[in-house]
């Protein structure tokens, strides 16, 4: 069986009364009134209101991480209204269940489904409200709304009279609102599917945007924590002498497994916390180094594993075969804005200023920390300075929530670069044995057998805690992590159910259930997986005399997406020429419902790979702001050749070894090649677009060095011997 993290939350129940996991049930009253509203506002659905001055305000239910939401969502309200999506105010909207996405059952940005999800739902709210006002508009004036039209916040009538928002909105709150109004054909949209501007980049250029890390209450306190450098690790005891001596300090104590300082200001608490004499218990990774932990993948391939997919018939494997081993490490999220959480614990109030992905979870996580009811917990996002998955994880608001309560004041909680890295939920490290034979020139199978971690196993259990009725025991969802490491589709994402075809095709996954904090790093198993996948094709293509775009091109259906994005990169970076002394390397794959094809172009100089250009070519359906859609396969592309030639997380005696950017090092903007960007002209709702632009750029790199050295580079990041 595989199921994926979203099928998870569709399909679960809890108990008999088949309640889906991540439904946020806490009485029988009915679904609580959407917050943020005053009595004299228009509020017709979750989405939208109109204030009394007739401005249009959207509740943004996704977080923005830089990945484009804010407008693209926003555009799709703006469109069924026939109003300048900049002529409308967004906010950040708070908590409620009509905010859950409908796949994953929880209020959450992740997974690439915001536009996917949303397309239909937020554009029904705007023609819904734009049938309200007609509706008002028509029984002001004693009429039908036939004849009636809205345009920038104003209906007008045959005769050109009009209304304006501002004065209908008293007569639109006693109607009863609309539930299906009739959408805008495509052919009339003015707004979808064209480059807009991005609603947020104003406020971001001026510095007015209001991130996090940004916020403060008055009286507040900083708090830092020093936790065990061993991952899993614990405080045995420490001295705190030299520390309290430091000026601004007024508490120390431990919590969370480390010791939190708290201070008047974040340079007090660090120096503070730098001060603090610690021995630590090393925790369940003492002596856990690289080596070690690549011997264990190693012995981990021996067993029999799990099947994830299997096509064919295993008695045409005929002839030779042909056996390569990948690897990639763990990585860090490593967003510009480090983790950071204002909380204010009072009597009967949480209040939480911070930017997450998730909402709800972090609701039912610190209502649960502070065995507080779900009711008094409130969260106000805020923009989010990269996220990347790492915001999907709430532990640094609990510590901030947990030093609130002990201390009696707002706490501000800030992470430091060298907490960030050394705290994180990681990419986790994988192994993969790709195997094929090949018979009279011809590939008869391709098998693969991976081993990796389950990320599902590890935090799936907090989600379904968080999200679940606060009577159901505990025991419940803490026992789903060890039935999930069996179903996890993340773990074997991109190497199974592709488009290639073969008369044989069989993968296998085998869980490391080593407890390396893991998570949901951008495009989750694809980013490792289309390594793997896409480099072995490519060794099969050379192996059998074909060209890589060729040998991929034969063994996929004409009409799949995949072929189509291959064969448009191809034509596009003028595949096989190339100035003198560069290489072409390409590499097409599919996820989050998106096909993505890169041709890289790249050189090799006294050792030092160096990519020229990136020619990308992606299907994600109709793109509402292609603007939108092509910065997100920038930022896909710079964040995977990050990957690909810088990054990587090691251990030494179960620590991490990386601290700072000195030692994680990005890509700069002298290394960035240029990057071509082409849209694949489509009618269908959009795909996802936030992720998919990053797994094929490894592999196509890989292969352009291949091309270039004729050595072939199976481990991450990519060094030449």
């Amino acid at each position: 069986m595989s199921l994926s993290r979203r099928d998870f939350f569709k399909r679960s129940a809890a108990l008999g009364g088949g309640v889906a996991i991540g439904i946020h049930l806490t009485g029988c009253g009915g679904e609580p009134p959407y917050p943020g509203t005053t009595a004299d506002e228009l509020r017709p659905n979750a989405f939208l209101q109109v204030r009394p001055d007739g401005v249009v305000v959207f509740q943004l239910p996704r977080a923005e991480m830089g990945q484009g939401v804010y407008t693209g969502l926003t555009t799709l309200a703006a469109e069924e209204l026939n109003l300048p999506a900049t002529d409308i105010v967004v906010e950040h909207a708070y908590y409620h269940p009509d905010f859950r996405d409908p796949e994953f059952q929880m209020m959450m940005t992740g997974g690439s489904v915001s536009l996917r999800n949303n397309f239909t739902a937020i554009r029904q709210a705007g023609a819904n409200l734009r049938e309200l006002m007609r509706q008002a508009a028509a029984k002001q004036w004693g009429g039908g709304t036939d004849m009636l039209s809205v345009e920038n916040g104003m209906v007008y009538n045959a005769n050109g009279d009009s209304f304006s928002f501002a004065e209908l909105v008293e007569t639109a709150r006693n109607l009863t609102p609309p539930e299906a109004a009739p959408l805008k054909s495509a052919e009339d949209f003015t707004q979808i599917g064209r480059d807009g501007v991005r609603l947020d980049a104003l406020a971001k250029v001026t510095g007015t945007a209001t991130f996090g890390i940004d916020c403060n209450l008055p009286g507040s306190k900083t708090a830092v924590m020093r936790r065990c450098p061993h991952l899993g690790g614990r405080v045995k005891s420490f001295d705190d002498s030299g520390a309290k001596a430091i000026k601004g300090v007024s508490a120390i104590f431990e919590t969370n497994g480390g010791v939190a300082v708290v201070a008047d200001g974040y340079w007090a608490a660090r120096k503070a916390a730098d001060a603090l004499d610690i021995i630590w218990d090393k925790g369940p990774l003492a002596g856990l180094d690289e080596k070690g932990l690549r011997a264990h993948h190693t012995a981990l391939l021996k067993e029999e594993g799990r099947n994830i997919s299997e096509e064919g018939d295993a008695a045409l494997a005929t002839g030779e075969r042909f056996e390569v081993t990948y690897q990639a490490p763990m990585l860090s999220h490593s967003p510009m804005e480090p983790p950071n959480a204002l909380v204010n614990v009072v009597a009967d109030r949480v209040e939480i200023w911070t930017g997450t992905q998730v909402p709800d979870t972090v609701i039912g996580v610190v209502a649960a920390a502070l065995e507080r009811p779900r009711e008094q917990i409130v969260v106000h996002n805020q923009m989010l300075g990269g996220g990347f998955g790492r915001r999907l994880v709430p532990d640094y608001i609990v510590e901030a929530a947990r030093i609130s309560e002990k201390t009696g004041t707002p706490i501000k909680m800030v992470w430091s670069r060298e907490d960030d890295i050394q705290h994180d939920y990681y990419r986790p490290a994988a192994t993969t044995v790709m195997a094929a034979t090949l018979d009279k020139g011809k590939v008869t199978s391709i098998t693969a057998k991976t081993v990796v971690p389950s990320i599902m196993s590890q935090l799936m259990p907090m989600f379904a805690a968080a999200s679940m009725p606060e009577w159901l025991p505990p025991a419940i969802p803490r026992s789903l992590g060890g039935l999930l490491k069996h179903v996890d589709s993340t773990m074997a994402e991109g190497i199974s159910h592709t488009d290639y075809r073969f008369p044989y095709m069989k993968v296998d996954a085998v869980h490391d259930d080593t407890p390396i904090p893991v998570g949901f790093w951008r495009s989750v198993g694809h980013s490792q997986n289309a390594f793997f996948t896409e480099s072995f094709i490519d060794e099969l293509a050379h192996r059998v005399g074909e060209d890589p775009v060729a040998f991929r091109m034969q063994h996929m259906p004409t009409d799949s997406k995949r072929y189509g994005v291959l064969k448009m990169a191809a034509e596009k970076a003028s595949w096989g020429q190339t100035e003198p002394g560069q290489y072409q390397g390409v590499a097409a794959h599919e996820s989050f419902h998106t096909s993505v094809a890169q041709v890289v172009t790249a050189s090799v100089e006294n050792g030092a790979i160096r990519v020229h250009k990136v020619v990308c070519v992606v299907d994600c359906g109709l793109a509402v702001n292609p603007d939108v859609v092509k910065s997100q396969m920038e930022s896909g592309i710079v964040f995977g050749l990050t990957a690909a030639l810088k990054s990587g997380i090691t251990l030494e005696d179960g620590r991490v070894m990386q601290s700072n950017f000195h030692d994680y090092p990005m890509l700069t903007l002298a290394e960035t090649p240029e990057i071509e960007i082409h849209i694949m002209p489509s009618q269908e709702a959009p795909t996802g677009v936030g992720e998919p632009g990053l797994p094929p750029v490894a592999p196509a790199l890989a292969n352009a060095v291949f091309a270039a050295t004729g050595q072939r580079l199976r481990d991450l990041p990519l060094k030449l011997a």
